[in-house]
């Protein structure tokens, strides 16, 4: 049995190409950022939720927030997002990281709380993916030392811009496990449930509404999108 010292690290920018400083957009109460952070610390299993931003003047504005909403965070490379990820660790002291996207506010916290589980139990285990599931509920953990033996590797730029690219083109080296959670009805595959872009954001928005707090599972989002679904003949994709 291990005792991993966990943690949840959030990457979050201001620069996306396609939906700009998205992390600052309202949804209900919260920025993008806030409810991903929110929703993160649902987790029983993690040691700590941060957010790794850039060290960019652009990604000022995501500091500030952190600051103000005491919102644990760390500043890092831009582009080589494995070595943001590295450092943040080492800043954090933790040993096992889940790796969430800033734009996934229904990020399945359940399931990294079950891979954290699966790593204690299987301390040779060096990487964890969600599976079968919708787009925007997905996460994946990796120790951090198996990240600081790849970053040594001679890596293209888009394996450090991906974080975990190089494990993935390369999974067969690596004691990995697909974490299936069944969470991918073929009638739902066409929704986007990440911030991508802002018509991206109106789909959350609308389902937003349609919940308590943000202990939901991802059995509640898909309730919810096929009594939308139901309701419209139009498929959002």
């Amino acid at each position: 049995m291990a005792n991993y010292k966990t943690g949840i690290l959030i990457q979050a920018r201001l620069s996306s190409s396609r939906f700009p400083k998205k992390m600052l957009e309202k949804i209900g109460e919260y920025t993008l950022l806030e409810y991903v952070y929110n929703r993160c610390k649902v987790s029983n299993l993690s040691n700590i939720v941060a957010i790794i931003t850039s060290l960019e003047k652009s990604d000022d504005k995501i500091v500030e927030l952190c600051k103000d909403k005491n919102i644990p965070y760390f500043r890092g490379d831009l582009e080589n997002v494995l070595d943001r990820y590295i450092q943040a660790s080492n800043y954090f002291n933790i040993d096992l990281l889940c790796r969430v996207s800033g734009d996934s506010p229904f990020v399945d916290v359940f399931a990294i709380d079950d891979m954290f589980k699966i790593f204690n139990v299987n301390p040779d285990l060096e990487y964890s993916i969600v599976s079968n599931s919708l787009n925007g509920f997905l996460s994946e953990v990796v120790q951090v030392k198996t990240l600081k033996i790849i970053a040594q590797m001679n890596l293209s730029i888009s394996d450090k811009e991906h974080v975990t690219k190089y494990i993935r083109d390369n999974i067969e080296q690596f004691k990995n496990n697909q974490f299936n959670i069944n969470k991918k009805p073929k009638e739902l595959e066409g929704f986007s449930l990440t911030v991508d872009y802002k018509n991206d954001l109106e789909i959350i928005k609308n389902i937003d509404k349609q919940l308590s707090n943000l202990k939901f599972t991802s059995d509640d989002i898909i309730r919810i999108l096929r009594e939308q679904y139901e309701l419209s003949s139009t498929r959002i994709s």
